[in-house]
């Protein structure tokens, strides 16, 4: 029975230990990244104060303005506040009486007293979005000929979406600030080629993490038989121990390593893998809607854009989708051997041996 509770009780202390290292990095990871701007109160001292009209933030709840503030005590550091009392009139959001800094673009919708970090300018890369436009929403919009600003191109377009090269866009991507920006992108989800990469760059990690799970669960489960004769397999219990404490240091160098791009995370929780899995397939159906037809291609269709850029990052998704179920099953098949490994060393130890009797005359 103490041989069951202690497997049972270390099991239990890798989970919490590993849950608590993921948890540090999810909360660091879910933090948005702003803009600020300080509103604009003329030069009369009755006249209003007014912010751009692109510090208004859309969401599935409608439309939201956010001062920033410094909280103190539990909710010490900087956070969003919403503001309320506002209107908008033409291009400018008149505000009642506000004073402080106001988000003007974010990286993702934000929460009342969500956590904030405010960026101070940037780095300008090049970079390529995809705008995908609503079902059923008739663009009357010819992209070819449209009038863009400078360093904004045109690469590949069709009804329900476009695709434009950017010489000089800041990092990191806000879909606020890239409409404001090209104002023809109105109405449509616009993503960042750079964030789409960085996210796929992380299935490598998901892909360690998982391995290092289904390995430690392996000897877990290895040392749980061996527990039933602890004294003869005593060494193999302190392998697998010494094996479980190198893989819980592991875990925080692996989450180390992980980048998430802000625009791509649900806005409350990281879990929401259904937000994620709904982003990609809007991205990657709208590339394959670039194909050309199989008529036009004079035979069958690929599925894949004409652009390089296009080819290239759906290339990028299908090398790396399966990394994290392959490197789970590679950690499962690595504790399958070390677990047979320990158990022929052990055989071979205790096994009977033949030993050469003396002769008497």
């Amino acid at each position: 029975m103490k041989k069951k509770a202690l497997l049972i009780f270390t099991l239990i202390f890798w989970m919490v230990a590993a849950c608590t290292f993921l948890s540090m990095k999810v909360e660091q990871e879910m933090i948005p990244q702003v803009t600020a701007v300080e509103p604009d109160r003329g030069v009369g001292w009755d006249k209003d104060p007014t912010l751009p009209a692109d510090c208004i933030i859309e969401d599935e709840n409608g439309q939201h303005v956010y001062s920033i503030y410094e909280g103190t005590g539990w909710e010490a550091g900087t956070r969003a506040a919403e503001v309320s009392g506002w209107f908008q009139m033409e291009d400018k959001i008149m505000l009642s009486n506000s004073w402080g800094d106001f988000v003007q673009y974010s990286s993702k919708p934000l929460r009342e007293g969500e956590l904030l970090e405010v960026l101070r300018g940037g780095d300008k890369v090049e970079d390529r979005w995809l705008a995908v436009f609503p079902e059923g929403l008739e663009l009357e919009l010819n992209w070819d000929g449209a009038e863009l600003p400078k360093g904004v191109s045109v690469e590949e377009w069709n009804q329900n979406a476009v695709q434009l090269h950017i010489d000089d866009d800041l990092a990191p991507f806000m879909q606020g600030r890239a409409k404001s920006r090209v104002p023809n992108l109105a109405g449509a989800t616009v993503y960042s080629f750079n964030d789409m990469y960085q996210l796929l760059d992380n299935f490598t990690a998901f892909g360690l993490l998982l391995g290092i799970l289904t390995l430690v669960l392996v000897l877990w489960i290895c040392s749980c038989v061996f527990s039933r004769k602890a004294r003869r397999n005593r060494w193999a219990l302190i392998v697998n121990l010494a094996l479980g404490l190198a893989l819980l240091i592991c875990v925080p160098l692996v989450l180390d390593s992980i980048d998430l791009p802000s625009s791509l995370l649900p806005r409350e929780r990281i879990t929401d893998f259904g937000a994620i899995a709904g982003a990609m397939d809007q991205f990657f159906g709208a590339l394959k809607g670039f194909a050309p037809q199989a008529e036009a291609a004079g035979g069958l269709s690929a599925a894949l854009p004409e652009s390089e850029a296009g080819q290239a990052i759906i290339m990028a998704k299908n090398d790396v989708l399966v990394r994290p179920v392959l490197y789970a099953v590679l950690g499962a098949l690595l504790g399958g051997v070390i677990a047979l490994a320990e158990y022929v060393a052990l055989w071979n130890a205790n096994r009977p041996r033949l030993t050469k009797g003396r002769r008497y005359n």
